[in-house]
């Protein structure tokens, strides 16, 4: 993965313990030859599917617009340009595949380069600003959580275009970039959440979070991407760096299956007592019988 001198990353997702597919999907990215990084994560919706299929589409449409080699102009026309592009991208796709009608998807992204950070936002995955202590959403909800979780915005959902969010801040050394989607923010407490933003690493950060979302119960598909600015680096080739392919960590000790969702013991305990009281029973009408035969001899 290519990632400009002076940024560290760090990415962690998993499906969770509930959902049987990850829906969510990231991407990390620069453009060779310029200071352009890129980030983006989205929370699809619409089936296993369907979800899974127009997160990916999204990404891949945003990016490609973004960071193609003919794209020009400033940054925050590439970003609407970017989400133009996924939301035509996927509402093609849902129409020529019936299976895939309904599906839609949240997008964020974060664009980093010549001393400023834009972003662009629909839905509700999360884009967090870490700088000296403080912490702060960049990003606005498009949702109503009662009284049933319902996007009022997104990528796709029957619709070719959309309205997104875009702004912009002066980048300072130091700074730290967080996206997630809801399957984090929604299940970790908000005050162990920003604990946790405190840590040094990037990855650690990623996956410290998506590791506390699945002890909450893990309910939904889980996605943290960390960017550390730890230099402000004007241009230079982007270097290569190994980032996690696969769920992280993969040792399954390191999930721990929160105690609500463990199997529970109660029922083994009643299925003994109920094959207890049926041998009981059988040697009872086993002694019966044979003390019946006596009498009745």
């Amino acid at each position: 993965m290519k990632v400009p001198a002076g940024l560290k990353v760090g990415v962690c997702s998993h499906t969770g313990h509930v959902r049987n597919d990850n829906e969510d999907d990231y991407l990390v990215g620069a453009l060779p030859g310029t200071d352009l990084f890129v980030a983006a994560v989205a929370d699809g919706m619409g089936g296993l599917a369907g979800g899974a299929e127009a997160s990916r589409t999204a990404l891949r449409a945003f990016a490609s617009t973004l960071l193609d080699g003919g794209a020009v102009g400033p940054v925050a026309e590439r970003v609407n340009a970017g989400f133009a592009a996924a939301c035509l991208r996927v509402h093609e796709a849902a129409t020529s595949v019936p299976a895939l009608r309904d599906m839609g998807t949240t997008l964020t992204s974060l664009c980093l380069g010549a001393g400023e950070a834009v972003f662009g936002h629909v839905g509700d995955t999360r884009l967090y600003h870490c700088r000296g202590g403080a912490i702060e959403q960049l990003t606005v909800d498009h949702a109503a959580r009662e009284p049933h979780n319902l996007l009022l915005r997104c990528v796709g959902g029957g619709q070719a275009t959309t309205e997104c969010d875009v702004g912009a801040l002066p980048l300072q050394q130091r700074d730290r970039f967080v996206l997630v989607t809801d399957g984090i923010w929604s299940v970790v407490p908000e005050p162990e959440f920003r604990r946790l933003l405190q840590r040094a690493d990037p990855q650690q950060v990623a996956e410290s979070l998506v590791a506390r979302a699945l002890q909450g119960g893990g309910p939904d598909n889980a996605t943290a991407v960390v960017i550390d600015v730890a230099e402000l680096v004007a241009s230079g080739e982007p270097v290569e760096v190994a980032l996690p392919q696969d769920e992280r960590p993969e040792e399954q000790q390191l999930w721990p299956r929160p105690q609500s969702l463990r199997p529970p013991w109660w029922p083994w305990l009643l299925l003994l007592l109920a094959c207890l009281l049926s041998l009981r029973a059988v040697v009872v009408w086993r002694g019966g019988d044979a003390g019946f035969g006596l009498w009745r001899d």
